[in-house]
């Protein structure tokens, strides 16, 4: 009769009692991994910005001295010579952030074009004063 009882116990408190242990244990599961994902995503998210903001200044700093400079001291720096200058900037900045960060950052901004627009001129702001 003990065994019976035991197996009674069992069958009546063990087995629901594991169920819902069961569910609590899959619901942690899934929370941890999306608390993973999450800090992943921001991890890859913070590497491209970073990435992209020293990119801009050192690409910014790059043109201003091996283009730009000397056409400032020449007094020929003009508008066709500035649009020269952004583009030769521009094309430096997406050689060096390779394919991977362009999509990611184009996922993440849409129209990078404008966006980097708008970087690489605060950039020549920033550095200007």
């Amino acid at each position: 009769m003990g065994l019976e009882l035991l197996f009674q116990i069992f069958e009546l408190c063990i087995i629901p009692l594991l169920a819902v242990l069961t569910g609590y244990l899959v619901q942690w599961i899934k929370a941890k991994t999306a608390e993973a994902t999450e800090k992943n995503q921001k991890d890859v998210f913070d590497k491209y910005i970073t990435m992209l903001g020293e990119t801009v200044a050192k690409c910014v700093s790059a043109t201003n001295q091996t283009y730009v400079d000397a056409l400032k001291k020449a007094g020929s720096f003009d508008a066709e010579a500035q649009q020269y200058a952004f583009d030769m900037t521009l094309s430096a900045v997406m050689g060096v952030l390779g394919q991977d960060a362009i999509e990611y950052l184009t996922a993440i901004y849409g129209d990078l074009h404008t966006y980097l627009t708008t970087l690489i001129e605060a950039e020549v702001k920033a550095q200007k004063e």
